[in-house]
């Protein structure tokens, strides 16, 4: 009986791996994971092919017409396993790029859109065949539609076509033209492949949707300015993409990032002025209580109060100095189960930077608003207490301090890095603190069952303009908007923030950072030079 030589046993090893990585690529992973694995087990398939054929005799055994035959069966059995693999291939395409600027990569708004499309889109970009910026755009969206049923994409030189554009009403080059159902929104002058995934999700919208800020407290809301002041800073991609290195110029504790990013979703915004309001207005999807200074007048508790009563949606973003009050206490936060005191929460643990008082929150329970949230920052945030409320009333935490956190008053903040150096004091309680909860359900007390949501969170700097742009808090504050107005039907894009870049980290992982950079590896390589040595000596 023969032995199996090594050549026998490495064929026998593709073999296994090739049914191995084909198996899995099947087994029910994401389309982009399986197609990788599917990717890899036609790359070992050709390779056994190969190292099959080097075992293969130049001249078969028997005579002439013997071998002739089995030469060519070897020939059509190679090439049938060579075009099955490449259909096979071609059905599951992947598409990878080796880039280090990733230049061939669509960007992620466009990308996510399209994986997650739900409902049929037409897209139609009238590029400047002339224009590099043009045809980089016009590439980035083939790319990102490839193998994607639901999104029908041409791409027409307007000089070519005059006539189809002017049809279309299309009257300058780098036009997009998106059509969903009877939807169809043009957005012109398009030179970066992230403005197509907001466009998409304005087409895709399928209702006019109204946020209406509360003013007259001391909130920094106001109406979008018709002209936004940009700045410049060079990047590694700002040379290549249009827009890259654009920063918005704007005062800190305003709200113009979140409003960009709003609109850029197809959402309305406008002021409400409660004080000389009887009711809230019908068209108002959503209502927007953000940074107020100044405790609310008598009587618009009760209309915050009437409006979740017949199924409204609200967000209150409260920092520790807004006065609660006991109407809206009594009348809004009790029958819900919530609370707040004037405090500022103190994280040891996980903080941004060196600032205790500004939370870092790395872990998320379950909720549509924080599925695909990163890290996030409350910066100097009040605590938000729950309390058992009703059966038909449903409150999730959506982010909490760790539990070595404490409170301390607000006039601490200005002392707050000094006191975190040392142990907090006795009278403060530990434990974790929830930053912002979800609640809803059927209003208690309400004559209608049509159910409400509210989101309150205890400080309103992540919505600003001075963090909206750190880690994930502009998603985030996105993503409650998009929640409070039942607008799940399209994907959760990451807004653009228009600033700079930047790596935001813990505490702990600046700590872990310092560890593995400034000791271990110095120390490791002065170890292995020892060694080294030694061996040598």
């Amino acid at each position: 009986m023969s032995r199996l030589t090594r050549s026998d046993l490495i064929v026998a090893a593709l073999i296994a791996a090739a049914m191995l990585f084909g198996a899995l690529g099947f087994a029910g992973f994401s389309d982009r994971i399986s197609n990788s694995l599917l990717f890899v087990a036609w790359s070992l398939t050709l390779l056994t092919l190969f190292a099959l054929a080097v075992r293969l005799p130049l001249r078969g055994r028997g005579s002439r017409w013997t071998a002739w035959a089995a030469n060519t069966l070897i020939v059509c059995g190679a090439l049938g396993a060579t075009v099955a693999a490449n259909v096979a291939l071609y059905r599951h395409d992947v598409h990878f790029d080796a880039t280090r600027e990733g230049v061939n990569t669509p960007p992620a708004q466009l990308a996510d859109l399209v994986d997650e499309l739900r409902s049929p889109l037409s897209l139609t970009y009238f590029y400047n065949a002339s224009d590099p910026n043009a045809l980089a755009v016009r590439d980035m969206i083939e790319i990102a539609a490839r193998n994607h049923p639901l999104l029908a994409f041409r791409a027409i030189d307007l000089d070519k076509e005059p006539g189809l554009a002017r049809d279309i009403g299309v009257h300058s080059y780098n036009t997009a033209v998106l059509q969903a159902g009877d939807r169809k929104v043009l957005v012109e002058n398009v030179t970066d492949a992230a403005r197509l995934g907001y466009a998409a999700l304005r087409v895709l919208r399928q209702r006019a949707e109204t946020i209406c800020f509360v003013t007259g407290h001391g909130e920094t809301f106001r109406p979008m300015p018709g002209h936004y002041h940009f700045s410049h800073v060079e990047t590694l991609r700002g040379h290549d993409i249009p827009g890259a290195g654009d920063v918005l110029v704007a005062e800190p504790e305003q709200l113009d990032r979140l409003q960009l990013a709003l609109n850029e979703i197809g959402f309305e915004m406008r002021p409400l002025v409660m004080a000389t309001a009887t009711t809230i207005p019908t068209d108002c999807t959503v209502v927007a209580e953000i940074g107020p200074r100044t405790a609310l007048l008598a009587g618009e508790a009760d209309l915050l109060a009437d409006y979740l009563g017949t199924g409204g949606r609200l967000v209150m973003l409260i920092d520790p100095q807004f006065p609660v009050g006991a109407d809206l206490q009594n009348r809004l936060l009790t029958p819900l189960g919530l609370s707040s005191e004037p405090a500022i929460i103190i994280d040891p643990l996980n903080h941004f930077r060196t600032d205790p008082d500004k939370v870092a929150v790395p872990y998320y329970p379950p909720h549509p608003i924080t599925g695909r949230l990163a890290l996030t920052v409350f910066a100097q945030a009040r605590p938000i207490r729950l309390s058992q409320p009703l059966a038909a009333v449903k409150s999730s935490v959506l982010a909490a301090s760790s539990q070595d956190s404490y409170l301390r008053p607000p006039s601490a903040a200005g002392g707050i890095a000094v006191a975190a150096g040392g142990p907090a004091p006795a009278e403060v309680e530990h434990g974790a603190q929830a930053l912002a909860v979800a609640v809803e359900g059927a209003f208690p007390g309400a004559a209608s069952n049509k159910p409400f949501r509210l989101v309150i969170a205890g400080t309103s700097k992540f919505a600003t303009n001075e963090y909206f742009s750190y880690v994930s808090d502009g998603e985030l504050s996105v993503a409650i908007m998009r929640w409070l107005a039942d607008d799940d039907a399209s994907p959760n894009l990451a807004p653009r923030t228009y600033n700079v870049p930047e790596i935001v980290l813990t505490s702990a992982q600046m700590r872990d950072t310092f560890i593995a950079l400034e000791i271990l590896l110095p120390l490791s390589t002065a170890l292995f030079g020892v060694a080294m040595w030694w061996r040598r000596r």
